[in-house]
């Protein structure tokens, strides 16, 4: 009856503000395929393709655009997403395949957009389900979101030397005498613990091009370097998105508790990757059924909900500007 009371609380809501209702057209039950030993996190592997254990056991789940919260998008590009799900007991890992003519993984620039897709879970399984749009205060959910832009950048592998910027984009960028960049030696900032660098890259001060003035042999450097001795506030607080080495994989573990409350998670426990081919992206989430973080959605009653969002960054669609689903059953 509460689950019943919310909705219908929600819709009044809805209503009352104007605002579209959505049905429920994209509920399905992703059925996990049981398996034995190692679950691949590459999407192209052959275990996820017809030649491999999970051969015939996608869902096609319908997306629908996203018509509660401005800015509302009515028009998403994402219109079906196929579903795959796997689990060795141990693990459980979630394969998504769309359609997208486009490859966006790049975002220096302010007209650039990328392509991500994210799953969302109660962060409490076994409780009553919290509200679809990013869970509400006191009712904590646990998303996964992959970012073409990080698979990009080598998820972390490259450490900040993956990192794009904007000389990817500007391959004759020079610094001229009206400029300049503000050097941080060793990239600590004095009362923080952090041991996050600024700069992406290490040595001595002589060694740091743009860093150095007394280098210069012109009012022009034509020789900065990536992001040589620029100061990165991001970087020097541990932010995640300005700091590749804090990344695990492909895919941000966050939390939210109701819209404009995202928010990336200390500890980030989930694996994946993204591949472009044929027009279409494959993405893999990956994270052991359970473990000791709190903030984690714990896979132990044999199913959960789950809710599926997708961005394709040609049309422009980020953060709220997306397509959706509505809360779907994933068993294992």
């Amino acid at each position: 009856m509460k689950s019943k009371t919310k909705l219908a609380v929600a819709l009044v809501c809805t209503v009352a503000l104007g605002m579209s209702v959505v049905s429920n057209a994209s509920a399905a039950v992703i059925q996990a395929l049981k398996v034995s030993g190692d679950i691949p996190s590459d999407p192209g592997s052959a275990f996820w393709s017809n030649y491999g254990p999970t051969k015939g056991k996608h869902v096609t789940v319908t997306m629908d655009p996203q018509m509660i919260t401005n800015p509302m998008w009515p028009n998403p590009s994402t219109k079906w997403v196929n579903v795959k799900a796997a689990t060795n007991g141990k693990e459980i890992a979630v394969r998504l395949e769309w359609s997208d003519p486009t490859r966006n993984d790049i975002m220096v620039r302010s007209q650039q957009y990328k392509d991500q897709a994210a799953l969302m879970f109660p962060v409490n399984i076994s409780g009553e389900e919290p509200p679809f749009t990013m869970g509400g205060e006191g009712e904590r959910v646990n998303i996964w979101q992959w970012k073409a832009t990080w698979d990009k950048e080598s998820a972390g592998s490259a450490g900040n030397t993956g990192m794009q910027d904007l000389e990817d984009q500007y391959g004759n960028m020079a610094m001229g005498s009206g400029s300049y960049y503000m050097y941080e030696p060793e990239g600590k900032l004095s009362g923080l613990d952090t041991a996050h660098e600024s700069g992406t890259k290490m040595g001595s001060r002589a060694n740091r091009g743009a860093g150095d003035i007394s280098k210069r042999g012109t009012h022009v450097d034509f020789g900065m370097g990536k992001n040589e001795g620029v100061y990165n506030p991001g970087r020097a607080t541990g932010n995640i998105m300005s700091d590749a080495s804090i990344r695990v994989s492909a895919v941000e573990d966050l939390n939210a508790e109701g819209f404009s409350t995202l928010t990336t998670q200390a500890h980030q426990d989930v694996q994946g990757e993204g591949n472009w081919a044929n027009n279409r992206w494959t993405v893999v989430f990956k994270r052991s059924l359970t473990n000791g973080d709190s903030n984690d959605a714990q896979f132990t009653g044999g199913k959960a909900p789950m809710a599926i969002a997708i961005w394709n960054g040609q049309n422009k669609e980020r953060n709220g500007q997306k397509a959706v689903t509505q809360w779907n059953e994933l068993k294992y």
